[in-house]
């Protein structure tokens, strides 16, 4: 906005000046106009506009009276001023001996040794005596002591552990996150979260590898496979889906760039070579679109018009299922669990073969899935003695009874899953005591990546975090009921089968190295991270509240390029909005002025005045994320990526522009109204043919067409 003077004179010659800014900052000291009247003037700030306007208030010639009452305010204000002074350096040097033993001179302060920890300080509150005055150090003092003493009331509160993580992490009595007020408050003050009641012993920490959406190549796990090691993990949860190099009769299953057995047998190596157990994961009755979703499956789908959930009272269901447990153990000899996923089956007993089998043997729709999973756990006990594990989920609301009458707990362990910040929320405790009453082991699983949103390309690693507490808290709480065997920490690489890449595992590795590492401390502190930046070689920028749009993060762990990516294209949707916030475009860009041709060409020019360097960095990123992105990944998922976030917003911006271009063209404009004006004028519809080029002659001739239509 342009800078500028004005004045107006009004009827007693009294000038009226005012400034209108684009930035309280930039407000200075505006002379008055070489006149006999002095204008005095105050400014008030609107802060979400970003705009500020001077308000004035004109006042009478100066007169005598008027010099005499200035210099009189002058004079008493300078004595009040000087007594305020006065005061204070006399009780400065009343403290002077108490705060002596606080501060060190500059002499002293040479020679001597502040606290240390490896060389550094041990915390930056150690400074506060050299840096505060005693006064404030004491009611800091007893801010602290106030604060501690909420904490520890809330620790013995009848509720436990559940009662801490409400209150220690900023959420109030009803339940409701507050973020701000929560991990990243605490941590950016330098306080520790509390730890569980004791050290929760946690023998298997397994990540989850999502491969139904992109998949790695073989040599990243050559990297990514030692850093897993390095930050406390010593098992792979590994979800093939259509990555599995399926053959004979199952060989349409497979992807066309799924791996091929040498591959996996490579993987497999060296995940043993780096201490890492591979538990495999195959669906067996919801989350089969990868099976389902083919023409030859589709007389198997519970619902025809569905390819999630699988029919399990066809006979083909059990025939395929064994074949892929059959094609999946044989090249994973040497395991000792396998998952059968079995998690969200949304429908169940809808077909006529189910609803059939339901009245036959007075079955309902629990009877039904836990017959199924039964029978696949079943298969796999006996035929291969391999312990399956399943999802939780659908046993959650089974009575007591059933689970005893079914005795499928002699075939199953549970992976109760949950990935939000409060999981006894989602997961009662009466879950947690049917589980210790009949389940011989129950995993937990948790996520790092792929739970805040289907087309989340960064990762909050806040959120992650509190996942992972909440979690150490539950298991605190029923370990004296429940046996868990294991943590699996889970990152989603699509939300299922047809859905849009989320966060890229690259990009989500920081979140995976501190809760990894959380569970290994199981406290939150400033050590906590700086340990992650270490490992991760990342700059200081790394923290719980990094945000992405205005900082860019730098590390060199394997993939980081694939991060680095991801923060530019964070930052080019944050420069992108802002485009499409600011007043000239929102005001004569709307689709209103688009449609109508009808703007003014000054601020057309002025709201598209950054076009042209957005468009740049568009493009660089997309060449950046084309040249990066083969360290990590084949050229599927490269394509794949940049046509889900990056293409978007290129094109976005070149229809800005093309906008922009058909508004510049006019040099006159017609009277309002102007819909009627536009579609009823001949000699309008003459103009915008002359004013076009020959690409658009056919959308004006379609504006005329849609006025004849109109009109008839």
């Amino acid at each position: 906005m342009q800078w500028g003077r004005y004045e107006v004179t009004a009827d007693s010659e009294q000038p009226i000046m005012f400034r209108v800014c684009s930035s309280p900052a930039r407000i200075d000291q505006w002379l008055p106009p070489k006149k006999s009247h002095v204008g005095v003037f105050d400014f008030t700030c609107i802060r979400f506009t970003e705009t500020c306007q001077m308000v004035l208030k004109m006042y009478q010639p100066v007169t005598m009276h008027s010099k005499f009452r200035f210099y009189l305010i002058l004079v008493a204000s300078s004595g009040i001023i000087f007594l305020i002074l006065y005061k204070t350096l006399a009780s400065e040097d009343n403290d002077s001996e108490s705060h002596s033993k606080y501060v060190h001179t500059s002499s002293q302060m040479s020679h001597s040794k502040l606290p240390t920890r490896g060389g550094s300080l041990v915390n930056i509150n150690d400074l506060l005596p050299v840096t505060q005055s005693l006064k404030h150090l004491e009611r800091q003092r007893l801010k602290e002591a106030q604060v501690h003493a909420n904490i520890n009331r809330n620790a013995a509160g009848k509720f436990g552990p559940i009662k801490n993580i409400i209150d220690d992490f900023g959420r109030d009595e009803i339940g409701i996150d507050h973020p701000v007020r929560s991990v990243n408050e605490r941590v950016s003050k330098g306080l520790k979260t509390p730890r569980p009641e004791e050290t929760i012993h946690i023998e298997r920490k397994f990540v989850h590898l999502d491969l139904k959406g992109a998949p790695p190549i073989v040599n990243y796990y050559k990297k990514l496979f030692p850093l897993l090691h390095a930050l406390g993990a010593n098992g792979l949860l590994i979800e093939y889906e259509d990555m599995f190099p399926f053959h004979g009769p199952l060989e349409q299953l497979s992807a066309r760039n799924a791996y091929t057995k040498n591959e996996l047998n490579e993987i497999l190596y060296l995940a043993k070579m780096n201490e890492l157990e591979v538990i495999p994961l195959i669906q067996t009755f919801g989350h089969m679109e990868f099976v389902l979703k083919l023409q030859a499956y589709q007389d198997l789908r519970e619902v025809p018009a569905y390819p999630q959930v699988i029919c399990p009272s066809n006979n083909g269901t059990q025939i395929l299922l064994r074949q892929i447990i059959d094609q999946v153990v044989a090249l994973h000899p040497q395991i000792r669990w396998l998952h059968i996923g079995s998690d969200e089956v949304y429908y169940i007993g809808e077909c006529s073969l189910c609803q059939k089998k339901m009245r036959k043997y007075f079955m309902d729709k629990e009877d039904l899935f836990i017959y199924h999973v039964k029978n696949v756990a079943k298969y796999i006990k006996e035929k291969y003695n391999i312990q399956p594990i399943m999802w939780d989920d659908m046993f959650r609301m089974v009575p007591d009874e059933t689970i005893k009458k079914s005795e499928i707990y002699k075939y199953v362990e549970l992976m109760a899953w949950q990935y939000g910040t409060y999981v006894e929320l989602k997961i009662p405790p009466d879950a947690w005591i049917k589980y210790g009453k009949f389940f011989n082991g129950v995993w937990v699983a948790s996520a790092y990546k792929g739970a805040t949103g289907a087309n989340q390309y960064l990762t909050n690693i806040s959120y992650h975090l509190e996942n992972h507490m909440s979690w150490l808290n539950v298991l605190s709480k029923y370990q004296n009921e429940v046996f868990f065997k294991g943590f699996v920490l889970t990152g989603w690489q699509r939300y299922d089968h047809f859905a849009v890449l989320c966060e890229l595992l690259p990009v989500a590795i920081p979140s995976l190295a501190v809760n990894l590492l959380y569970l290994e401390r199981q406290v939150v502190d400033n050590d906590l991270f700086q340990k992650a930046r270490d490992v991760l070689m990342c700059d200081s920028r790394l923290t719980l509240y990094t945000n992405y749009s205005t900082e860019e993060v730098l590390c060199n762990y394997p993939g980081s390029n694939v991060f680095k990516g991801a923060q530019r294209l964070a930052h080019l949707n944050y420069m992108l909005k802002k485009f499409l916030s600011n007043s000239h475009f929102v005001g004569w860009m709307s689709e209103y002025n688009i449609q109508m041709l009808f703007s003014s060409p000054a601020h057309v020019e002025l709201g598209t005045q950054n076009l042209e360097a957005l468009s740049t960095n568009a493009t660089l990123l997309h060449t950046f994320i084309q040249n990066t992105m083969p360290e990590v990944y084949d050229k599927h998922t490269i394509e794949e990526f940049l046509m889900t976030y990056v293409k978007p917003v290129m094109n976005q911006i070149e229809k800005i522009r093309t906008n922009a271009n058909n508004l510049l063209k006019f040099r006159s404009w017609p009277r309002r109204p102007l819909r009627r004006m536009l579609l009823g004028d001949d000699t309008r519809n003459g103009a915008l043919k002359k004013l076009f080029t020959d690409q658009h002659v056919g959308k004006v001739d379609e504006l005329i067409n849609k006025r004849q239509s109109c009109s008839n």
